[in-house]
């Protein structure tokens, strides 16, 4: 009930009678963003969001429903339909071990153990190595110094590919200089899902230093190990990223493209009346959804049988680890946005950071009764602590924040003081590692409850984004001794050892955003949903595409 809503949100039962008739009444959407997911049992939300929408008539109308890509990804652009830029494929990984991407460290520390995702079980493999290219994950990772334990005590190794002298280049043993996207030529599709337009990505500077960028330090790996060309097929950067260009529908030469920067791709009118879900309203038994009973779940019969505690078979409220109806007195609950003025971690050592940090800090947004309760004041440095770390963090006092909660910017990079506080506002020092749920295993980073005091001792300026002390060396690896090639050759025969053609296409041209590139984690039925935007990024003729599905309907996961 309203009241019952009441109790647990603070907001009155009135204001959430109004709310509910607003929406139901009017032409309304409701754009919920991926944050509310990011929480102990954050599923629940976004399933109670679409049930709410579906019942209140919502689905499949103009203007109406739920979106949930409002914040990125172009949502409600039109889509163009056009073939887009694709790059090279990350071929069929022969290790077939795995690892959600928030149980990293719970992976290091119980090799084994089993673990379910989607209804599934798994176990966790044996890792004793790290090669990390691409993404912060030392920064991601919540419970940063569970991690950093974790690390100690597995791994004998960890290789960083990164442009910057991050928290994983920090960390690392081995860290291979990559350079940044204005030190390179790529190319790389526009409108994110519209697929509109592609962009022409020159290079701008020349590499700082010794840094090499990504394509090249692979190279260079794969020449050590004797599978150059398995790599490379003969190819430059440069012939790759023409033969990208090549496959795309778009109609002007590439020089003319590559000179002014960008090839725009019409968008057909049809794709500008589309409507998500319109078909399915329309006539539900003639387009259903790639669902198992081809409509919106109110109720899941799968979710049952999965037997899993933490996801019921209709969407509940279910009450999280760590929230203030559970704090003890003097606890607050945290919160870690996505900041706008950078993409996590990248660029938090830019200039524009010096004007929003305080004391050289991540800031922090405080209510007005927090600070006035502690003796804070606006500017004052605060300590953000519980039993999994501690921040020091610059106050922003504020009327626009609620009292018991403050919020953080994710992002900021790790640099510890003597007596391991992070120095620099690195959040998932505090944050949960207690998964989602036991069907997502997701992370729950905004589950999160703190204390928070004035910080009197300081220990001098945030380190954490200084350059690292460079000192030259001529030591040599022998890399003949090692042997690479014929561990490499090994390797790769078993990798691609009786490929169907569907499956080399797959693995070799296709491309999935956000979710692992394996068969069996998707039903048929999801995977008729998945390639009808996976297809067409990929540039697969219609004969191609009937080869793919073949391998992917008959290594599906069962229903």
């Amino acid at each position: 009930t309203p009241e019952w809503a009441e109790r647990i949100t603070g907001i009155p039962a009135a204001k959430i009678v109004e709310m509910a008739d607003l929406f139901a009444s009017k032409r309304t959407q409701f754009a919920g963003a991926w944050s509310l997911q990011r929480a102990h049992h954050g599923e629940m939300s976004h399933w109670a969001i679409i049930a709410f929408a579906a019942m209140t008539g919502k689905i499949g109308k103009p203007g109406e429903g739920v979106g949930f890509s409002w914040h990125y990804g172009g949502g409600g652009m039109p889509v163009s339909g056009k073939r887009a830029a694709v790059g090279i494929a990350q071929g069929r990984n022969p290790a077939k071990g795995r690892c959600p991407a928030s149980r990293i460290s719970e992976m290091l520390l119980n090799p084994g153990k089993p673990y379910t995702r989607d209804g599934a079980t798994f176990n966790y493999p044996d890792v004793h190595m790290i090669y990390n290219a691409g993404n912060n994950f030392v920064h991601h990772q919540q419970n940063t110094n569970e991690l950093i334990e974790a690390m100690a005590k597995k791994v004998h190794t960890v290789v960083n590919q990164d442009p910057w002298w991050c928290a994983s280049s920090r960390y690392a043993d081995i860290v291979l200089p990559a350079t940044t996207t204005l030190e390179r030529n790529d190319i790389s599709s526009g409108g994110t899902y519209a697929n509109d337009k592609i962009w022409a990505m020159r290079q701008v500077i020349q590499p700082y230093g010794e840094s090499l960028d990504d394509f090249e330090i692979f190279r260079r790996l794969a020449e050590l190990f004797g599978v150059e060309y398995g790599f490379t097929e003969g190819l430059t950067v440069m012939d790759i990223i023409r033969n990208s260009y090549a496959n795309t529908d778009a109609t002007i030469p590439f020089e003319a493209f590559w000179e002014t920067g960008v090839a725009e791709m019409e968008v057909p009118d049809a794709a500008r009346r589309w409507v998500r879900h319109g078909d399915f309203y329309a006539d539900p038994e003639k387009n259903p959804l790639h669902t198992a009973t081809g409509k919106i779940g109110l109720y899941v019969e799968a979710f049952e049988r999965f037997g899993t505690k933490e996801c019921p078979p209709i969407p509940k409220y279910l009450e999280p680890a760590e929230f203030l109806g559970n704090a003890r007195p003097g606890q607050i609950h945290v919160v870690s946005p996505h900041p706008y003025m950078r993409v996590h971690s990248q660029m938090a050592n830019a200039e524009c950071a010096k004007h929003l940090n305080i004391q050289g800090r991540e800031f922090a947004l405080v209510s007005e009764e927090d600070a006035r309760e502690r003796g804070v004041k606006d500017g004052d440095l605060i300590e953000v602590y519980n039993d999994r770390g501690a921040v020091i963090v610059g106050a922003r006092v504020s009327p626009d924040i609620m009292k018991g909660v403050i919020s953080i910017y994710e992002g900021a990079w790790l640099s510890k003081d003597s007596k391991g506080r992070c120095n620099s506002g690195a959040i998932n020092v505090l944050t949960t590692s207690v998964a989602a749920s036991d069907l997502s295993q997701a992370t729950s980073a905004n589950t999160c409850l703190v204390y928070f005091r004035k910080c009197t001792d300081a220990e001098g300026p945030n380190r954490a984004y200084e350059p690292p002390v460079i000192e030259t060396t001529d030591a040599r690896i022998d890399a003949a001794a090692l042997k690479l090639t014929d561990r490499a050759h090994e390797a790769k025969a078993a990798s691609t050892a009786g490929m169907t053609p569907g499956e080399q296409l797959f693995y070799q041209r296709c491309t999935l955003c956000h979710v692992p590139r394996e068969p069996a984690d998707f039903t048929v039925k999801q995977w008729h949903g998945i390639t009808q935007s996976m297809f067409p990024r990929a540039g697969l003729t219609d004969e191609e595409r009937a080869l793919v599905l073949d391998f992917l309907e008959k290594n599906a996961k069962p229903m």
